[in-house]
């Protein structure tokens, strides 16, 4: 399996405000309510997909073009293989899962935390949240947006939600939020897809997964990654354990 590490505090940053800002809650940030999903620009030919390299060391900065562009092929494509947390109590399917680097997050603990490629083409992570009624998926949806609001509320980001859509997991519906969101500050100015799903995982804890593609220049292809993991990974997350993991990261 491959190797930990940690991942640029800027970065994770850029996750926090996009995947934060894709809940209910993230509207004082400037979202709009989308009736129906977005429609994903047209994307350029396909580009021959090559798994990036990534030697586990934090990035100083993204990569465009010819190569995110072949990294978001590469998603989009390959085989979905299955990767598990450090403790082994939840696993998901990742395309191209050898290339995913296990990372730690600076400033937000987390239960889960991978990206891909040394550039960040794609970032996955899995937060545990308590609740008092870990039945009710809403509950654990209401409960992540009342944790992330506050970390949301000073953060310039605008938000297009597409209508959620929802599949059956266990015994109960489970709701799925996809997003495209964009960054504007003094650094950055980045445009970005996300989605996220939130569990009834156990027992007064919910798991709560979610993934950040950065668009970069090439939008089309980073909504259908995307639309990949909200149809054909997180419906199949499975609980591998009758416990949440031990500790966060």
């Amino acid at each position: 399996m491959v190797e930990a590490s940690r991942t640029s505090n800027k970065v994770m940053t850029l996750f926090v405000r996009l995947w934060f800002a894709t809940g209910a809650a993230a509207c004082v940030a400037g979202c709009s309510q989308r009736g129906e999903p977005a429609k994903a620009p047209a994307i350029v030919a396909p580009i021959a997909a090559v798994s990036p390299s990534d030697d586990g060391r934090p990035s100083k900065g993204g990569a465009k073009g010819k190569e995110h562009s072949a990294a978001l092929e590469q998603l989009r494509t390959a085989k979905l293989e299955v990767r598990v947390d450090r403790y082994h109590t939840f696993s998901l399917l990742l395309p191209d899962a050898p290339h995913w680097t296990r990372v730690n997050f600076w400033g937000v603990k987390s239960a889960a935390g991978f990206r891909y490629g040394k550039a960040h083409h794609g970032l996955v992570t899995a937060f545990v949240r308590d609740v008092d009624h870990s039945s009710d998926p809403r509950a654990c949806v209401k409960e992540f947006e009342h944790w992330a609001k506050p970390r949301i509320d000073t953060f310039e980001v605008d938000v297009e939600l597409d209508k959620p859509t929802a599949f059956g997991w266990r015994d109960t519906t489970v709701e799925v939020q996809s997003a495209r969101a964009h960054i504007a500050t003094l650094a950055i100015n980045e445009d970005y897809a996300a989605v996220y799903a939130a569990y009834p995982a156990w027992k007064g804890k919910c798991l709560v997964i979610g993934i950040a593609v950065p668009g970069q220049e090439d939008m089309g292809r980073a909504m259908q990654v995307r639309d990949r993991f909200a149809t054909e990974v997180l419906p199949k997350v499975e609980i591998l354990a009758d416990h949440p993991p031990k500790e966060s990261y």
